[in-house]
């Protein structure tokens, strides 16, 4: 097999980017089906996409179908378990959009469903190992120049966030990103967990903006990452790595500046899809051409199980305002 029939479920923001840039850019795939809680939706978004593309009303039809070969999910949160689950029952590769699931105790499900089929399948949507800085910055550590590494300083700013949106979500939609970039540029471990709001504020019932995480490694070294959903002046993401011989750094690219609604500074994107539109390509391409030969060479199941094992304490330690150590299952041998 030299290319792979794609199925995408899900429609919303990221999803209605992600057939696009499968029916358009993704060499060893072709999009036939689509898939997504609004289906006169689909239909418009698949009638004008290149080629024939079915519309399937429910998703679990579209994993099943003969017509599928591979499967992506950006659909919601909520129902990432289920339908990764359904993917690996079916043998399909699959590549599912941050979270994997809501909780690492679900993600522990995706693991053994994996173990138990005897492969790998999944592929996690973390999609900064493919963004062109972020690797200039992992190989600017791996060389061992910075010298030992002491911290990492992260900025997670979005200008808005619709109104329904949760102080959870600084951590289940966002900080996700910076803990799976910890674990990626520095091949450590998150065992350690605190969150904070503005003034040390702390709980899960009020609306807290921004936040403020804590990490420590088990080698300890020490995350900082501030998350700013409701900035207003636009999108922005940096990550400094401080070694005791050099700072490798990641920032927009003026070296002073103020920002203030979308203007001036050197914040260059209005949201997340501009900014990263270039490494969702290429997180695409390359799961197709795994996908191809039946192999994971991306961020995997494990990586997002460990990444939800950190956002569960995260939970923990913004509802009780302590630190909390964080609790990892034993690593299986298909990791």
């Amino acid at each position: 097999m030299n290319r792979i029939r794609i199925g995408a479920i899900g429609l919303g923001n990221v999803g209605s980017a992600q057939v696009e840039t499968i029916a358009r850019s993704v060499g060893a795939g072709d999009l036939v089906a689509v898939s997504d809680l609004d289906v006169a939706r689909a239909q418009v978004i698949a009638d004008a996409l290149p080629g024939a593309v079915r519309v399937f009303e429910m998703p679990e039809e579209l994993i099943a179908s003969d017509e599928v070969d591979a499967v992506t999910i950006a659909s919601s949160a909520e129902s990432h378990l289920s339908l990764v689950l359904a993917c690996i029952e079916h043998r399909k590769p699959v590549f599912c959009e941050k979270p994997l699931a809501l909780t690492a105790a679900d993600c522990e499900q995706i693991l053994d469903a994996e173990v138990r089929a005897g492969r790998r399948f999944v592929q996690v949507g973390f999609m900064r190992r493919y963004d062109g800085a972020f690797a200039d910055l992992k190989s600017v550590v791996d060389t061992g120049d910075l010298g030992e590494i002491v911290s990492l300083q992260f900025v997670h700013r979005a200008a808005d966030v619709p109104p329904w949106v949760t102080s959870s979500a600084h951590t289940t939609e966002a900080v996700v990103h910076e803990a799976d970039s910890t674990r990626w540029l520095l091949d450590d471990e998150i065992v350690e967990v605190r969150v904070t709001g503005n003034g040390g504020r702390f709980g899960l019932d009020e609306w807290l903006d921004p936040q403020f995480f804590y990490f420590r490694t088990a080698r300890g070294v020490m995350i900082y990452s501030e998350v700013f959903l409701k900035a207003t002046y636009g999108y922005e993401i940096g990550c400094d790595v401080v070694g005791r011989q050099g700072v490798g750094r990641l920032t927009n690219a003026t070296p002073v500046s103020v920002s203030l609604d979308f203007r001036e500074s050197g914040v260059r994107e209005a949201d997340f899809t501009v900014r990263f539109g270039d490494a969702y390509r290429r997180e695409l391409e390359a799961w197709a051409l795994d996908a191809v030969g039946g192999v994971v060479n991306g961020p995997n199941a494990w990586d997002g199980y460990c990444a939800a094992a950190v956002t569960d304490a995260c939970l923990q330690s913004l509802e009780r305002g302590t630190p909390v150590d964080v609790q990892y299952r034993p690593r299986p041998t298909l990791y």
